[in-house]
């Protein structure tokens, strides 16, 4: 029984010497920026800080783009029957690397069905063979995660980076041979950009070398007392 307490006792000391040698936990940081609602098409950069490799190692990053599409929407029945036309107020928003390749794509869009009579005679998007939206708007949410080595290295430095983000309208408006419409597609983004690291362990959690060795003498220490007794 006493041997097998001295190994016991062997396997704390050891375990500790790890834990003291090894402290480390997850963590995050978040860079956010948005983009007021303009009309499309347009494009602009998002400029973000990189990861500062002193905090830890960097294991991936979560990109979240929302983005929101407003406008007008309306149209005009021109065919000489009844007809039930769609209006999808839409814009596509990407975010971009630097050298152009997608990181999110966000869809907005705004849809409505409506049975619009023949051709009134007049050309008012409104009456029985119009419609006409004001101020309609609706958001989109893309993610991704960004775990290769390239995207990594990428975000990471002392320095900030441009990603390119842009939205360009994509209305359309369906459902009637002859058929008139028009919008006003306004678009805006948010973007936020999620670090997860493991955080490097403080210098002070680290221990010195003469602790290491003291550790190291006391397991020596157990070892040539459970042979002596075992002798």
């Amino acid at each position: 029984m006493k041997n097998v307490f001295l190994s016991r006792t062997a396997l704390a000391l050891f375990a500790s010497m790890m834990f003291l040698s090894a402290q480390a936990s997850a963590a995050s940081l978040t860079e956010s920026d948005s983009f007021a609602i303009s009309t499309t098409d347009w494009q602009d950069f998002l400029t973000i800080n990189q990861f500062d490799t002193s905090l830890g190692t960097l294991n991936s990053i979560d990109v979240v783009l929302e983005g929101i599409v407003q406008g007008d929407a309306s149209a005009e029945n021109f065919d000489a029957q009844d007809a039930t036309v769609t209006l999808q107020l839409a814009a596509d928003v990407e975010l971009t690397r630097p050298d152009g390749s997608s990181v999110a794509i966000a869809l907005p869009v705004v849809s409505s069905s409506d049975n619009l009579a023949s051709f009134d005679g007049t050309i008012d998007f409104g009456g029985d063979s119009g419609i006409a939206y004001s101020d309609v708007s609706s958001s989109s949410t893309d993610s991704a995660t960004l775990t290769s080595a390239s995207d990594l290295s990428l975000f990471s430095g002392l320095g900030t980076l441009d990603l390119g983000i842009s939205a360009s309208g994509n209305s359309v408006a369906t459902g009637a041979g002859n058929l008139i419409s028009q919008f006003a597609t306004n678009a805006g983004a948010s973007v936020d950009v999620t670090y997860n690291f493991t955080e490097a362990a403080p210098a002070e959690e680290v221990p010195e070398p003469a602790s290491v060795l003291l550790l190291g003498l006391g397991l020596a220490g157990l070892v040539s007392i459970k042979k002596r007794r075992a002798n």
